[in-house]
This record gives structure tokens, C-alpha cells and sequence, in this order.
């Protein structure tokens, strides 16, 4: 069974729970809490947010579209009912995003609709429980070394993004901008996105004061427009060798 379809069965369970009532007047950060069907809801969006972002970065637009479409038309979960205003912006940025005409404008709205789940998060007083920070891999002057620590920079930027914290944000900025990919910078178009990227980076880690939820996600989605971009252009042609 293909990671999609579990996809679409995991909608499927929440569709046919949601309307139970949790008859729970707790506060609504103890509801996120304890509320197992709250809990499973999030996790589904959080998943399916990062599915999103993997596939518009690497051109799959379609797919993309898809699952957002699942995000804006999942049935309202009766336990987030005081975050009225907070869901309905989430519902509507991802419809947003299951619209959009290109790769790039996906990216750009993909960032917006995490900042929404990030601002529903601090309304109910609740920070996803993300995984450990995995250790930093090591800085070599290869394309493959340098791949693995911009998914690291990018994982951090991710997890500040939705989630909220200064520190991820400023260690994943801090990476991309010192280590740029060893591509020729005269002979190959993919140099100066990184460069790009490189730039991007650098000015956003000397922000004063350090950005603010939305301005993150405008530095993020545009990280991801020129990431997606370095994936769609292909390597420039060898040289001729000298006779």
C-alpha cells in the first residue's frame, strides 16, 4: 500500500470521528492535550503539511494540490471549536495552495500556510512536540555534503516556521548561509541560486529585531521557491576537453 493511500485512509478515520462530541469544558490547551482525536487531527495536518513541502520542492505540483485539498475540505474537529477564526484561515491558505497556478507560487504558499498553523498553535497555547535536532552533518566540499546539511538548515527553518523558536530558525539560516553548493560558478545556472539561496539566508539571520512569524514565512517560501528551482535545472553541460 503506497504512502498516499494511508494518506487518504488516515482523512478517512478522522471523517467518520470528528462528529463525536468531546464533552470537555477544559481550557483549550488542556483539550490538545488530552483529546486523543485533537491529537490524531494534528499529527494528520502536520504530516500531510511536510508531504506537501517535499513535493512542491521536488516540481510534483499536482500531488501537492492533492493533498492540500485534503487539509481545506477535512470535516471541522469539534474539539478545536474555540480556534474558530485560527482553522478557517488554515482551511482557507490551503485552498489557496491546492490552487495554485505554479511550483513557485506553491512554495510561497505552502510557508503561509504553516505560519496559520503556527498561529493556531500559540492561540491555544500549545508547541508541537517535534523530533530531537539530529546532529549536524559534517561540512565537506561535496554536492552530497552539502545536500545533507541543507536538509538539515531547512528542517530547522521548518521547525520554526510552524512551530515557533528563535533558535532552530537562527541555526538553519546560519547553515545555508556559509556552506553553498560546489557548482562552477561560470559555467552552470544552478551557481547562482546557490548563491541566491546563500544571500537570502544571510540577510535573514541579521535581522533586528529577529523576524516575525509572518516575515519567516515569507523568507521561507521564497528558500523554497529557489530550492525547487535548483531541482528543476538541470546541470550544465560538460566542457569540451582541450585537445
Amino acid at each position: 500500500m503506497t504512502h498516499h493511500h494511508l494518506v487518504i485512509i488516515a482523512v478517512l478515520v478522522v471523517s467518520c470521528d470528528v462528529g463525536k462530541d468531546s464533552g470537555s469544558a477544559a481550557p483549550p490547551a488542556e483539550r490538545f492535550e488530552h483529546d486523543m482525536m485533537v491529537r490524531f487531527h494534528m499529527h494528520q495536518k502536520f504530516d500531510l503539511l511536510r508531504e506537501i513541502e517535499k513535493l512542491v520542492i521536488h516540481g510534483k505540483l499536482t500531488e501537492a494540490r492533492s493533498f492540500a485539498r485534503l487539509i481545506a475540505l477535512a470535516p471541522d474537529e469539534p474539539g478545536l471549536a474555540a480556534f474558530a477564526l485560527q482553522t478557517r484561515r488554515v482551511r482557507e491558505l490551503a485552498m489557496a495552495l491546492a490552487n495554485a497556478p505554479t511550483t513557485d507560487e506553491a512554495c510561497r504558499r505552502e510557508a503561509r500556510l504553516a505560519v496559520a498553523c503556527a498561529d493556531c498553535h500559540a492561540a491555544a497555547g500549545v508547541i508541537p512536540a517535534l523530533t530531537d535536532t539530529p546532529k549536524l552533518p559534517a561540512d565537506q566540499p561535496t554536492l552530497e555534503a552539502r545536500m545533507a546539511r541543507h536538509v538539515w538548515a531547512t528542517d530547522r527553518l521548518w521547525e520554526a516556521t510552524v512551530g515557533g523558536g528563535d533558535e532552530p530558525w537562527l541555526k538553519g539560516l546560519d547553515v545555508l548561509a556559509q556552506t553553498p553548493f560546489p557548482f562552477p560558478r561560470s559555467f552552470d545556472d544552478r551557481a547562482g541560486l546557490a548563491r541566491h539561496l546563500q544571500q537570502v539566508a544571510d540577510q535573514a539571520r541579521k535581522q533586528k529585531p529577529i523576524a516575525t512569524p509572518a516575515e519567516r514565512g515569507r523568507t521561507y517560501g521564497e528558500i523554497l521557491v529557489t530550492c525547487a528551482t535548483c531541482h528543476a535545472t538541470p546541470p550544465a553541460p560538460a566542457l569540451p576537453s582541450e585537445p
